[in-house]
């Protein structure tokens, strides 16, 4: 049915709903002042609209008007009038809904109402159907009487118009909850940076973090304790929210665990019990260590994380150290059958690095861990900061490309006094 051109009253009737659902935002609140005025509009006795909810397969009544309340009555979404109007997007007349076979009588057997006639349209703008409104026994002088064909023209145009109305309340809420998604981001990546510490002001450790995304599950930590700098770098699998949260638990518990002088391996187990405890299936990988700035000696234990790589100042061959157990979370290990790994940083550079470091491509290769050794070299005498700026500074040139997390920690002893 073609719909026919709406009076100036009814141009009032869609300007006026087009209005009350900008400024409200609010679906339903449009919809309880548009259901009252379209029912005016036909002389109906009553009416509902429904909104199709695809999750549940039905169509709930969201606002009715008249005698009986119907508000939160379900209808499956291929029974009833309403129903059959949406599913097939065609607007129906029926002059006696008691005869259809169609029509839902469970709401009038409930209510003692009776539906006698109904107009119906589909609310569905395109592809997308929104539900369908009902106009019930239509009211005139000599009593309810049949729905004409105006009146199902003039309800189609109407529909039409809250269909639209309900696109531009979806439009703009899922703007709303976009712009919100990426406020609450730049937050969570502004509190997650912030975790992150600055380089030891010694120049004994430093560190930097570029993340793929707007949140990472890389990070770093050093703290100092006395004479000791205790420090770590991980990564948690996966990224986003989730690895974020998890990162901040692990740093959060490093953070106390080295406030109670316990040895790396007792720093790992600790970590370990804790995640194991709440039974995420997220891992982390981490490498823990301890620096004696008066000797110069680092201990280390790396529980499924990259290699761990010492490159002397001198020139001398590059040491790496796989890792000595799985990655936290994964299963308990045995405290007594591990020993740390002991390297004298007095005249070298420890550094970790994520895979964002070393997969990353120079002019369409892989820099890997002898080309960050190499660019690594180039820096005895330098302080931790000077290395990871020198490295970091390739990526934020251009120079150096990857699509991960790209994380880079550097201890060192050279030139250090006990702090």
């Amino acid at each position: 049915m073609e719909a026919a051109a709406p009076s100036t009253d009814n141009i009032t009737l869609i300007n006026g709903m087009m209005q009350r659902f900008a400024a409200s935002g609010d679906a339903v609140d449009g919809l309880r002042w548009a259901l009252p005025r379209v029912l005016a509009a036909l002389d109906a006795e009553a009416g509902s609209l429904f909104l199709h909810r695809a999750d549940e397969g039905v169509l709930e009544c969201v606002v009715c008007q008249g005698p009986v309340d119907v508000t939160g009555l379900k209808v499956p979404e291929t029974q009833g009038l309403v129903g059959r109007a949406f599913t097939e997007r065609t607007p129906e007349l029926v002059a006696d809904a008691t005869a259809d076979r169609a029509h839902f009588s469970d709401a009038d057997s409930a209510s003692g109402f009776l539906t006698l006639s109904t107009a119906t349209a589909p609310v569905h703008l395109g592809e997308r159907g929104f539900g369908a409104i009902q106009a019930i026994n239509r009211r005139t002088d000599e009593g309810i009487s049949n729905f004409r064909d105006a009146d199902l023209s003039l309800l189609e145009t109407l529909a039409g118009s809250l269909a639209l109305a309900l696109s531009n309340v979806e439009l703009t809420q899922a703007a709303i909850d976009d712009r919100l998604l990426r406020r609450d981001l730049d937050q969570a990546r502004e509190a997650q940076a912030a975790l992150m510490p600055p380089p030891d002001p010694f120049g004994a450790a430093a560190g930097r973090v570029l993340p793929a995304r707007q949140l990472s599950g890389d990070f770093f930590d050093h703290v100092r304790v006395g004479d000791r700098i205790a420090f770590c770098q991980g990564d948690v699998a996966g990224k986003g929210i989730t690895a974020g949260l998890m990162m901040a638990r692990t740093i959060g518990l490093f953070r106390r665990l080295v406030r109670q002088n316990m040895t790396v391996v007792e720093i790992a187990a600790a970590i370990n019990e804790e995640l194991l405890a709440v039974q995420s299936d997220r891992f982390v990988t981490l490498a823990v260590g301890w620096l004696d700035c008066a000797s110069g000696m680092a201990k280390l234990i790396n529980c499924g994380h990259g290699p761990v790589v010492i490159v002397p100042h001198d020139g001398g061959e590059v040491a790496q150290f796989d890792a000595q157990t799985p990655p936290l979370g994964v299963a308990p290990f045995e405290q007594r059958t591990l020993s740390p790994t002991v390297h004298d940083l007095s005249k070298a550079f420890l550094c970790l690095a994520t895979d964002g470091i070393t997969e990353a491509e120079v002019k369409g290769r892989e820099l890997g861990l002898g080309g960050l050794a190499n660019l690594l070299s180039r820096m005895r005498g330098g302080s931790a900061s000077d290395c990871v700026d020198t490295v970091m500074k390739l990526f934020e040139n251009g120079r150096l490309t990857t699509h991960d997390d790209a994380t880079l920690m550097v201890v060192t002893a050279a030139g250090l006094e006990a702090g």
